[in-house]
């Protein structure tokens, strides 16, 4: 699977649980606006070149996909 078809698939994953925002996601981190901060963290994903970028912002992706409120 490449980038772009792993972000596709988490979005609908991330996006079919409704947060309602604001919320939580660790303490002292809250999101206003879940497309925004999908978009910032996909955008990143994509142009990061350096393998250990990569893996941070894949991970703060999985991070969302599995957060329940």
């Amino acid at each position: 699977m490449d980038k772009e078809q792993y972000l596709n698939q988490a979005k609908e994953i991330i996006f079919k649980k409704n947060f309602v925002v604001p919320f939580e996601l660790i303490p002292g981190s809250i999101v206003t606006s879940l497309e925004q901060y999908f978009n910032s963290l996909s955008k990143a994903y994509l142009a990061s070149k350096d393998s250990r970028l990569v893996e941070l912002f894949h991970d703060k992706i999985e991070q969302l996909k599995h957060f329940d409120l």
